[in-house]
């Protein structure tokens, strides 16, 4: 990288496999999960016995997940996959001296008790107050601000973004870094190498041997405006429920 950056032949970017170190799981582990009412001393919060429906397993050296009791445990269908249903109920049982909470079926639950009939549903919550950014004319977002926008992306999770296209060296966590103008300068250089030389159509980490890649949101995706491809990042400066879906 430094000969690069300092006039020599490009380097490719990609990472070394020598370099690296795959780690393996075990099949062991757990969940930590209490249950106990609220203002409970801390000694006094009994821990669930998670092992009463769900196994640890390691199909294979680095991969982890658990098997979960299909007494207990129910599967249900989702557009992204299945999902399990987790146990609703528990008892309290004393083993040894020591108390721990055991899954419950359903029809084990004494119909004294009200459990049954009782449900949970979603709080009501004030709609969430937009995540905002300086809007004062002489905040790093605005001086010398932005080459191109705004745009907006629509994002999976009911929210809407809104963001600008800042050459690298004006956006805003660099101008409120500590560096001088001459370094943030320095810096603008070599991104733009970067850009021009590490395209996005290469791999730089080896391709998993087994499984496959987690998805992004499509709509955090973004294309650069024509003219702006080389040393400039998109900054999002608001995000916010995005009302028009709301209102379908």
């Amino acid at each position: 990288m430094k000969v690069w950056f300092e006039g020599g032949p490009a380097v490719t970017g990609a990472i070394n496999p020598d370099g690296s170190y795959v780690q393996s799981f075990r099949a062991n582990g757990g969940s930590t999960w209490k249950i106990y009412a609220e203002k409970t001393p801390k000694e006094k919060k009994v821990a669930m016995e998670w092992s009463s429906f769900a196994t640890p397993i390691a199909p294979d050296p680095t991969t982890y997940g658990y098997k979960w009791s299909e007494q207990f445990v129910k599967k249900v269908e989702a557009p992204n996959g299945p999902r399990a249903v987790l146990p609703e109920y528990f008892h309290l049982q004393n083993d040894g001296g020591k108390d721990h909470w055991l899954v419950a079926k359903p029809d084990e639950v004494p119909p004294k008790s009200g459990l049954a009939e009782l449900s949970f549903d979603r709080p009501k919550e004030k709609a969430s107050e937009p995540y905002d950014t300086p809007v004062a004319p002489d905040s790093a977002f605005k001086k010398p601000g932005p080459v191109a926008g705004p745009f907006q992306a629509h994002l999976g999770d009911g929210s809407v973004v809104t963001y600008y296209w800042y050459r690298f060296a004006d956006q805003p966590a660099l101008l409120n870094a500590d560096l001088t103008k001459e370094e943030r300068e320095k810096l603008q250089i070599k991104v733009e190498k970067l850009h021009r030389t590490w395209t996005k159509d290469r791999d730089y980490l080896a391709p998993p041997t087994v499984g496959k890649l987690a998805d992004l949101d499509p709509a955090q995706l973004v294309t650069p405006p024509k003219g702006f491809e080389i040393g400039y990042v998109p900054i999002a400066t608001r995000q916010e429920q995005d009302a028009s879906r709301s209102a379908k």
